[in-house]
């Protein structure tokens, strides 16, 4: 008799299982007999974030003037009875860069500079203007570098915070304007910084009012409730505490690591007893990489039942040159952490296998074996009563060999389906890309009213974010 399908039945019970779930309290039972799974460990993932600001960058640039002029430009401005003074800029495009939180903004520009000077008596100006000037024709333009510093934050409520300045004005090429004395080149760099300086807190406005709300809304929704796993159960995840580290910009991209804390749960039950809607408070704690999850998964039987059926009607077998279909699975838990499988199938021949065992897991060979596995064959067909002759204890050890579950090989045959669950749209905007690399069951504990695993799941998972919110 070929009994494959066995390795099919136990595989796909794990498989139900590698999930997760908080410390389920179980009802009280003698000490000797309370079987429970390791404490759980509070889970991280460490999410390297990608965030497309070109939006944003082509936004500031147009906040910020081309050309900086003195009041009245052409006209002079007199700033007293005796004096008047003109001056224009004109800058490039900025130049943006961001390391550890500390953006810098640098630009060059062109400046001219032009000056008068006459003689005042009781404040009216009784001789002819005397005129000096820096950077008009026939001259070329003086050249200047002015730089800015601004200092990034993330707030608790996920707002962003800038405090913008200029850090330096700088003459590239010499230029004093000298009429009687009165040298106006520093005026007009301070007039230039100040100007400068008006629209880095222009910048801070606009940071400061950027509308995280709707992307973190309803992503704050969906870590509050249960998320629908399709066939096995629904997950919660729980985080209990969210970090941001240092932030680093380039090719028009801002980079940080989002480090989440969790509490990751997966049940069959979809009822959600408890509801969240916002997420915990924003931290600036150090992060580090990829993620560890470790995750209780509580099952009850007839969820059991429902995706082993799903999975094994209408499988064929050949025994001893007969078909057989399988049509229905039922699980049941047993006293003392002992487990029942029941196969009724059709065919040629008609009937129902049981297999009875105590399913055991080895934490060091992280394999699964039912070590005291029995069977009980029922069935109307005379061929298959005679075939249970043949269930001697060399079978019965072969039967109990097919039974053993090797965890690492069940990983990697499901990979693929687990990593896609990791690339996935979050929402408008919002991608994420991740991969598992690897699996570890901590405990199994067979109860008669559920299934419970622990399992700890690592891997790599990054978020991009390509449109900037307000933006």
């Amino acid at each position: 008799m070929h009994w494959s399908y066995l390795k099919i039945l136990i595989p796909v019970l794990l498989l139900t299982a590698c999930g997760g779930s908080k410390k389920t309290t179980q009802s009280a039972q003698p000490a000797a007999l309370v079987k429970r799974l390791p404490a759980l460990p509070a889970s991280t993932l460490n999410i390297p974030v990608k965030v497309a600001i070109k939006p944003f960058l082509l936004q500031a640039e147009k906040m910020a003037p081309r050309e900086i002029t003195s009041t009245g430009w052409p006209a002079y401005l007199v700033s007293s009875c005796d004096f008047r003074y003109k001056y224009r800029f004109l800058r490039s495009v900025f130049q943006f860069s961001c390391v550890n939180n500390q953006v810098m903004v640098t630009m060059n520009g062109e400046y001219q500079i032009a000056g008068s000077q006459s003689v005042c008596v009781l404040n009216q100006a009784v001789s002819p203007w005397v005129n000096g000037s820096c950077g008009f024709a026939p001259e070329k333009m003086r050249r200047v570098n002015i730089s800015l510093n601004s200092q990034l934050r993330f707030l608790p409520n996920y707002r962003l915070q800038t405090t913008t300045a200029v850090s330096s004005v700088e003459p590239v090429d010499k230029c004093l304007v000298t009429v009687f004395k009165n040298d106006v080149t520093q005026q007009v760099i301070d007039s230039i910084a100040a100007s400068v300086n008006f629209y880095g807190k222009n910048i801070d406005a606009v940071v400061n009012n950027l509308n995280f709300d709707k992307y973190l809304q309803p992503l704050g929704e969906k870590i509050g409730k249960k998320i629908p796993l399709g066939s096995y159960g629904f997950m919660k995840l729980n985080a209990n505490a969210i970090n941001l580290g240092l932030i680093n910009f380039s090719s028009d991209t801002l980079r940080f690591t989002a480090a989440v804390g969790c509490y990751p749960e997966i049940s069959s039950d979809s009822v959600n007893h408890s509801l969240t809607t916002a997420l915990p408070p924003l931290g600036n704690a150090s992060s580090g990489t990829g993620f560890s999850i470790s995750t209780n998964a509580v099952y009850d039987y007839t969820s059991i039942d429902t995706l082993l059926t799903r999975t094994l009607r209408n499988r064929e077998f050949d025994v001893k040159g007969e078909k057989i279909k399988v049509r229905q699975v039922e699980v049941r838990g047993l006293d003392n952490y002992r487990v029942e499988f029941k196969l009724f199938f059709t065919g040629s021949t008609r009937g129902t296998l049981v297999l009875r065992g105590t399913p055991q897991l080895d934490l060091y060979q992280q394999t699964i074996t039912v070590p005291d596995l029995e069977f009980d064959l029922n069935s109307s067909s005379l061929v298959l009563q005679i075939g249970k002759t043949f269930f001697n204890q060399r079978i019965l050890d072969n039967l109990r060999q097919q039974a053993k579950v090797d965890v690492s090989e069940l990983y990697f045959k499901n990979k693929a389906k687990i990593d896609a669950q990791l690339n996935r749209t979050i929402s408008t905007g919002i991608n994420l890309k991740g991969y598992t690399e690897r699996l570890r069951l901590n405990g199994l504990v067979i109860n008669k009213d559920n299934i419970q695993v622990q399992a700890t799941v690592g891997g790599n998972i990054s978020l991009l974010i390509s449109q900037v919110p307000g933006f």
